[in-house]
């Protein structure tokens, strides 16, 4: 006696995993640590994080979060601007104490 096949198709388990992307995450740390303790990681965190969604928005069945690699992408755009305004900020202040220096009388 064989036994014949149910109604039903097979079914498809298991599904494929998707695999974490570790360079959203590191995006995510470096835009996080770029933010809060060295401004010059923002730029990093930014070009890492649109590395990562590029790769993400080619494959989204293989890899996961995105949502990390915007995020860090984002934090490392904001990082960036603090990062360029204070240095701009130290650079005309380094320049007002040049200009004031030679422009004090006896020199």
């Amino acid at each position: 006696m064989t036994q014949q096949p149910g109604p039903y198709a097979p079914s498809p388990y298991p599904f494929p995993q998707q695999r974490a992307h570790g360079t959203a995450t590191a995006a995510l740390v470096l835009g996080i640590v770029g933010l809060t303790v060295v401004p010059g990681l923002g730029i990093l965190a930014w070009v890492l994080g649109a590395s990562a969604m590029k790769e993400i928005d080619a494959n989204p069945q293989a890899w996961s979060n995105r949502d990390h690699a915007k995020v860090g992408t984002i934090l490392g755009m904001v990082g960036t601007a603090i990062f360029a305004v204070f240095f701009l900020l130290g650079l005309l202040y380094f320049v007002g104490v040049l200009l004031f220096v030679a422009s004090a009388p006896g020199t």
